[in-house]
């Protein structure tokens, strides 16, 4: 198989359903870390009790991480329609990065 790749520094792109859900899933994952540290602030500063705060630390980052995280995956999913629709109408997502064309020749 042989493998030919072009370079650029510029694309217009769709992604599909699943791609576009891949990629989201992390950004998904940063939004969860955020929405923990920030709730985990809020919520451990109305209490003076330190061993209560201890408690709160876990359940706030592990509840508020799995709600962020849930939110934005189906805010993703949802979104997906606009995005396509978007998509087909300006002929693409333009970005801007390092690409590689990959034509593969059996």
């Amino acid at each position: 198989m042989d493998v030919q790749e072009n370079f650029s520094d510029e694309a217009r792109i769709q992604l599909n359903f699943t791609s576009f859900m891949a990629v989201a899933i992390w950004v998904c994952f940063g939004v969860a870390i955020s929405f923990s540290i920030a709730f985990h602030f809020i919520v451990t500063s109305t209490f003076t009790d330190a061993g209560f705060e201890n408690t709160m630390f876990w359940f706030s980052s592990l509840m508020y991480g799995f709600i962020g995280f849930i939110f934005s995956l189906i805010g993703s999913a949802l979104i997906y329609p606009i995005y396509k629709f978007w998509c087909e109408r300006m002929r693409g997502q333009r970005v801007k990065g390092k690409f590689a064309l990959v034509n593969r020749k059996f």
